[in-house]
Protein backbone atom coordinates (compact mmCIF):
# COMPACT_ATOMS: atom_id res chain seq x y z
CA UNK A 1 0.00 0.00 0.00
CA UNK A 2 1.17 3.49 -0.81
CA UNK A 3 2.37 5.44 2.23
CA UNK A 4 0.10 8.38 1.43
CA UNK A 5 -2.92 6.09 1.20
CA UNK A 6 -2.21 4.71 4.68
CA UNK A 7 -1.62 8.24 5.93
CA UNK A 8 -4.89 9.34 4.35
CA UNK A 9 -6.78 6.62 6.21
CA UNK A 10 -5.45 7.59 9.61
CA UNK A 11 -5.92 11.31 8.92
CA UNK A 12 -9.58 10.65 8.07
CA UNK A 13 -10.11 8.46 11.14
CA UNK A 14 -8.45 10.96 13.47
CA UNK A 15 -10.39 13.85 11.90
CA UNK A 16 -13.67 12.01 12.53
CA UNK A 17 -12.77 11.30 16.16
CA UNK A 18 -11.62 14.87 16.75
CA UNK A 19 -14.85 16.22 15.28
CA UNK A 20 -16.88 14.03 17.63
CA UNK A 21 -14.83 15.23 20.61
CA UNK A 22 -15.28 18.83 19.42
CA UNK A 23 -19.06 18.38 19.26
CA UNK A 24 -19.00 17.11 22.84
CA UNK A 25 -16.89 20.11 23.89
CA UNK A 26 -19.42 22.47 22.30
CA UNK A 27 -22.24 20.71 24.13
CA UNK A 28 -20.57 20.90 27.55
CA UNK A 29 -18.81 24.24 26.87
CA UNK A 30 -15.41 22.85 27.82
CA UNK A 31 -12.58 22.63 25.28
CA UNK A 32 -10.35 20.97 27.88
CA UNK A 33 -11.51 17.51 26.85
CA UNK A 34 -9.15 17.75 23.87
CA UNK A 35 -6.31 17.10 26.34
CA UNK A 36 -7.88 13.77 27.29
CA UNK A 37 -8.13 12.78 23.64
CA UNK A 38 -4.40 13.37 23.03
CA UNK A 39 -3.35 9.90 24.19
CA UNK A 40 -6.48 8.19 22.87
CA UNK A 41 -5.90 9.59 19.39
CA UNK A 42 -2.56 7.83 19.08
CA UNK A 43 -4.12 4.56 20.18
CA UNK A 44 -6.84 4.88 17.54
CA UNK A 45 -4.36 5.68 14.77
CA UNK A 46 -1.88 2.95 15.74
CA UNK A 47 -4.54 0.23 15.66
CA UNK A 48 -5.97 1.67 12.44
CA UNK A 49 -2.53 1.20 10.83
CA UNK A 50 -2.36 -2.40 12.03
CA UNK A 51 -5.89 -3.11 10.84
CA UNK A 52 -5.04 -1.74 7.40
CA UNK A 53 -2.08 -4.12 7.25
CA UNK A 54 -4.20 -7.06 8.38
CA UNK A 55 -6.75 -6.34 5.65
CA UNK A 56 -4.31 -5.75 2.79
CA UNK A 57 -1.40 -8.05 3.62
CA UNK A 58 -1.94 -10.07 6.82
CA UNK A 59 1.14 -12.26 6.28
CA UNK A 60 3.48 -9.26 6.56
CA UNK A 61 2.34 -8.29 10.07
CA UNK A 62 5.06 -9.05 12.62
CA UNK A 63 5.31 -9.33 16.39
CA UNK A 64 7.16 -6.00 16.52
CA UNK A 65 4.15 -4.24 14.99
CA UNK A 66 1.82 -5.79 17.55
CA UNK A 67 4.23 -4.91 20.35
CA UNK A 68 4.65 -1.24 19.44
CA UNK A 69 0.86 -0.94 19.32
CA UNK A 70 0.58 -2.36 22.84
CA UNK A 71 3.29 0.07 24.00
CA UNK A 72 1.42 3.01 22.45
CA UNK A 73 -1.85 1.77 23.96
CA UNK A 74 -0.41 1.48 27.47
CA UNK A 75 1.19 4.93 27.19
CA UNK A 76 -1.91 6.60 25.72
CA UNK A 77 -4.47 4.95 28.00
CA UNK A 78 -2.55 5.79 31.16
CA UNK A 79 -2.04 9.41 30.07
CA UNK A 80 -5.68 9.94 29.07
CA UNK A 81 -6.94 8.27 32.24
CA UNK A 82 -4.64 10.41 34.37
CA UNK A 83 -5.84 13.60 32.67
CA UNK A 84 -9.49 12.54 32.89
CA UNK A 85 -9.24 11.90 36.63
CA UNK A 86 -7.42 15.19 37.13
CA UNK A 87 -9.51 17.44 34.88
CA UNK A 88 -13.09 16.19 34.55
CA UNK A 89 -15.54 18.13 36.68
CA UNK A 90 -12.98 20.85 37.45
CA UNK A 91 -14.13 23.33 34.80
CA UNK A 92 -12.40 24.48 31.66
CA UNK A 93 -8.61 24.79 31.79
CA UNK A 94 -7.36 28.37 32.15
CA UNK A 95 -5.58 28.17 28.76
CA UNK A 96 -8.84 27.59 26.93
CA UNK A 97 -10.69 30.10 29.10
CA UNK A 98 -8.16 32.72 27.99
CA UNK A 99 -8.58 31.69 24.34
CA UNK A 100 -12.36 31.91 24.71
CA UNK A 101 -12.09 35.46 26.05
CA UNK A 102 -9.66 36.60 23.35
CA UNK A 103 -11.46 35.02 20.42
CA UNK A 104 -13.06 37.54 18.06
CA UNK A 105 -14.81 34.71 16.19
CA UNK A 106 -17.51 32.39 17.41
CA UNK A 107 -15.48 30.26 19.82
CA UNK A 108 -17.11 27.08 18.54
CA UNK A 109 -15.62 27.68 15.10
CA UNK A 110 -12.37 29.05 16.48
CA UNK A 111 -11.86 26.06 18.78
CA UNK A 112 -12.56 23.57 15.97
CA UNK A 113 -9.70 24.84 13.84
CA UNK A 114 -7.29 26.44 16.33
CA UNK A 115 -7.52 23.81 19.06
CA UNK A 116 -8.94 20.54 17.74
CA UNK A 117 -7.68 20.46 14.15
CA UNK A 118 -4.32 21.92 15.13
CA UNK A 119 -3.86 19.21 17.74
CA UNK A 120 -4.88 16.65 15.14
CA UNK A 121 -2.14 17.96 12.83
CA UNK A 122 0.41 17.59 15.61
CA UNK A 123 -0.76 14.03 16.27
CA UNK A 124 -0.32 13.08 12.61
CA UNK A 125 3.28 14.35 12.65
CA UNK A 126 4.19 12.90 16.05
CA UNK A 127 2.94 9.42 15.12
CA UNK A 128 5.55 9.03 12.34
CA UNK A 129 7.64 6.33 14.12
CA UNK A 130 4.54 4.16 14.54
CA UNK A 131 3.55 4.84 10.94
CA UNK A 132 7.03 3.76 9.81
CA UNK A 133 6.69 0.50 11.74
CA UNK A 134 3.43 -0.33 9.98
CA UNK A 135 4.39 0.80 6.50
CA UNK A 136 7.62 -1.12 5.94
CA UNK A 137 7.77 -4.94 5.77
CA UNK A 138 9.27 -6.42 8.91
CA UNK A 139 11.75 -8.73 7.20
CA UNK A 140 14.41 -8.09 9.84
CA UNK A 141 12.31 -9.68 12.56
CA UNK A 142 12.76 -8.77 16.22
CA UNK A 143 16.26 -7.39 16.68
CA UNK A 144 18.61 -5.13 18.60
CA UNK A 145 16.71 -1.87 18.05
CA UNK A 146 13.47 -3.50 19.19
CA UNK A 147 15.06 -4.63 22.46
CA UNK A 148 16.70 -1.23 22.98
CA UNK A 149 13.47 0.61 22.24
CA UNK A 150 11.48 -1.63 24.56
CA UNK A 151 13.96 -1.09 27.41
CA UNK A 152 13.97 2.71 26.96
CA UNK A 153 10.18 2.74 26.77
CA UNK A 154 9.97 0.87 30.09
CA UNK A 155 12.30 3.38 31.75
CA UNK A 156 10.35 6.35 30.38
CA UNK A 157 7.00 4.85 31.34
CA UNK A 158 8.13 4.19 34.92
CA UNK A 159 9.69 7.66 35.16
CA UNK A 160 6.50 9.37 34.03
CA UNK A 161 4.30 7.37 36.40
CA UNK A 162 6.55 8.03 39.40
CA UNK A 163 6.62 11.76 38.63
CA UNK A 164 2.84 11.94 38.24
CA UNK A 165 2.22 9.96 41.45
CA UNK A 166 4.60 12.20 43.40
CA UNK A 167 2.79 15.31 42.11
CA UNK A 168 -0.68 13.90 42.84
CA UNK A 169 0.33 12.93 46.39
CA UNK A 170 1.87 16.36 46.95
CA UNK A 171 -1.19 18.23 45.73
CA UNK A 172 -3.58 16.04 47.71
CA UNK A 173 -2.23 17.51 50.94
CA UNK A 174 -4.04 20.85 51.62
CA UNK A 175 -0.95 22.25 53.33
CA UNK A 176 0.81 22.24 49.95
CA UNK A 177 -1.79 24.38 48.17
CA UNK A 178 0.65 27.16 47.26
CA UNK A 179 3.87 25.24 47.84
CA UNK A 180 6.35 23.96 45.25
CA UNK A 181 7.15 20.27 44.91
CA UNK A 182 10.94 20.14 45.23
CA UNK A 183 11.61 16.55 46.21
CA UNK A 184 11.82 13.17 44.50
CA UNK A 185 12.15 13.37 40.73
CA UNK A 186 10.94 16.97 40.89
CA UNK A 187 14.19 18.00 42.59
CA UNK A 188 16.17 17.00 39.49
CA UNK A 189 14.02 18.77 36.88
CA UNK A 190 10.90 20.91 36.86
CA UNK A 191 8.99 18.63 34.50
CA UNK A 192 10.06 15.01 35.07
CA UNK A 193 6.71 13.71 33.84
CA UNK A 194 7.31 15.31 30.44
CA UNK A 195 10.85 13.94 30.38
CA UNK A 196 9.48 10.43 30.93
CA UNK A 197 6.91 10.99 28.20
CA UNK A 198 9.60 12.17 25.76
CA UNK A 199 11.75 9.12 26.55
CA UNK A 200 8.87 6.91 25.43
CA UNK A 201 8.61 8.68 22.08
CA UNK A 202 12.34 8.37 21.52
CA UNK A 203 11.86 4.69 22.36
CA UNK A 204 9.19 4.38 19.65
CA UNK A 205 11.63 5.89 17.16
CA UNK A 206 14.46 3.56 18.19
CA UNK A 207 12.02 0.65 17.95
CA UNK A 208 11.22 1.70 14.37
CA UNK A 209 14.91 1.71 13.37
CA UNK A 210 14.63 -2.05 12.90
CA UNK A 211 12.88 -1.23 9.61
CA UNK A 212 16.06 0.42 8.33
CA UNK A 213 14.33 3.77 7.84
CA UNK A 214 14.86 6.91 9.89
CA UNK A 215 12.15 9.45 9.10
CA UNK A 216 10.26 8.44 12.25
CA UNK A 217 12.64 10.75 14.12
CA UNK A 218 10.27 13.59 13.18
CA UNK A 219 7.85 12.39 15.88
CA UNK A 220 10.05 12.65 18.99
CA UNK A 221 11.67 15.86 17.73
CA UNK A 222 8.26 17.51 17.43
CA UNK A 223 7.23 16.14 20.82
CA UNK A 224 10.34 17.70 22.37
CA UNK A 225 9.53 21.00 20.65
CA UNK A 226 5.95 20.89 22.00
CA UNK A 227 7.21 20.34 25.54
CA UNK A 228 10.10 22.81 25.51
CA UNK A 229 8.63 25.64 23.46
CA UNK A 230 4.89 25.42 24.09
CA UNK A 231 3.60 23.33 27.00
CA UNK A 232 6.22 24.19 29.62
CA UNK A 233 6.07 27.92 28.90
CA UNK A 234 2.28 27.95 29.18
CA UNK A 235 2.39 26.03 32.46
CA UNK A 236 5.17 28.00 34.12
CA UNK A 237 3.97 31.49 33.24
CA UNK A 238 1.32 31.75 36.01
CA UNK A 239 3.24 29.77 38.63
CA UNK A 240 5.36 32.62 40.01
CA UNK A 241 2.19 34.56 40.86
CA UNK A 242 0.51 31.60 42.55
CA UNK A 243 3.55 30.15 44.35
CA UNK A 244 6.04 32.52 46.03
CA UNK A 245 8.86 29.94 46.04
CA UNK A 246 8.56 29.06 42.36
CA UNK A 247 11.07 31.66 41.16
CA UNK A 248 13.76 30.16 43.38
CA UNK A 249 12.78 26.70 42.12
CA UNK A 250 13.23 27.91 38.53
CA UNK A 251 16.64 29.39 39.31
CA UNK A 252 17.99 26.23 40.95
CA UNK A 253 16.33 23.37 39.05
CA UNK A 254 16.80 22.18 35.47
CA UNK A 255 13.84 22.73 33.17
CA UNK A 256 13.56 19.34 31.47
CA UNK A 257 16.61 17.09 31.62
CA UNK A 258 17.32 15.67 35.11
CA UNK A 259 20.47 16.90 36.81
CA UNK A 260 21.91 18.28 40.04
CA UNK A 261 20.78 21.58 41.48
CA UNK A 262 22.19 24.73 39.89
CA UNK A 263 24.02 27.42 41.84
CA UNK A 264 22.05 30.64 42.10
Amino acid sequence: MNLFVMLGYIVAINWFCLTVVWLVSVKIKDASIIDIYWGIGFIVMAWACLLINLVHNPTSVSISQWLINFMVTIWGFRLSLHLAIRNLGKGEDYRYVAMRKRSVLDFRIFSYFRIFMFQGLLQIIVITPILAMHYYPQELGFGFFNYLGLALWGIGFAYEIIADVQLVNFRSNPINQNAVLNSGLWSYSRHPNYFGDALQWWAFFIFSLQTGHYWGIIGPILMMFIFLRLTIKLLEFPQTKKRPDYEEYVNTTNVFFPGPKKNQ
